[in-house]
């Protein structure tokens, strides 16, 4: 095998802990495993991350980067409240929330996370709080287009709606009802539209 820069190599053990972390479960997510499937030495691995730990830290960040991009969702001018927030559970929904394994991954890796010590727990938080900011930057967008604002604090809409978004998507991972899943989200962007002022 070619020789990679450190640079090139994390992000083939990064890929390679996600592909068998979605395949075979995040306990299977050995270090050993890791480099079997990446098709390097394990002493490679240790060379590009001081532990599991730090690969699990280069995952997180990972997943990070390809949650939900506020910037390509192209909110039509002259769309109602009702409509503008609908179409916004879509494009999460579209891009996110129907990608069983990756939602799974996300789930155990939350779960895995708050169990461990330092900085298990923070990264955990971490997760939550990109998808907070994402669902930020839908809130200011909106108030943007809609010259309208929602009546309650974006800290809390975000709350909201990572809950529940969250909670649909683990429903849908149990059930696989997409037409479930659609009718909550709207249901529930309907309710939060109330809630403009």
């Amino acid at each position: 095998m070619p020789r990679l820069d450190i640079d090139t190599r994390r992000t083939q053990l990064i890929d390679a802990a996600i592909r068998i972390a979605l395949r075979d479960g995040l306990d299977n997510t050995t270090v050993r495993r890791i480099a079997t499937e990446a098709g390097v030495s394990l002493g490679t691995v240790h060379y590009c991350f001081d532990n599991k730990r730090a690969l699990l830290e280069a995952v997180v960040e990972t997943l990070l980067q390809r949650e939900v991009d506020v910037a390509e969702f192209d909110l039509p001018d002259g769309a109602t409240p009702v409509d503008a927030i609908k179409q916004a559970f879509r494009y999460y929904w579209t891009l996110s929330g129907a990608q069983t394994e990756r939602q799974r991954l996300v789930y155990e890796l939350v779960a895995y996370l708050v169990r461990q010590e330092a900085p298990g727990p923070q990264l955990a938080q971490r997760i939550f709080a990109n998808k907070y900011e994402v669902v930020r930057g839908f809130v200011e967008l909106f108030q943007k287009k809609g010259e309208a604002e929602l009546g309650l604090p974006a800290d809390v809409i975000a709350r909201m709606t990572v809950a529940m978004t969250d909670g649909v998507a683990l429903a849908w991972l149990a059930d696989g009802d997409d037409e479930k899943a659609l009718e909550v989200l709207d249901s529930f962007a309907e309710i939060l539209a109330r809630t403009q002022t």
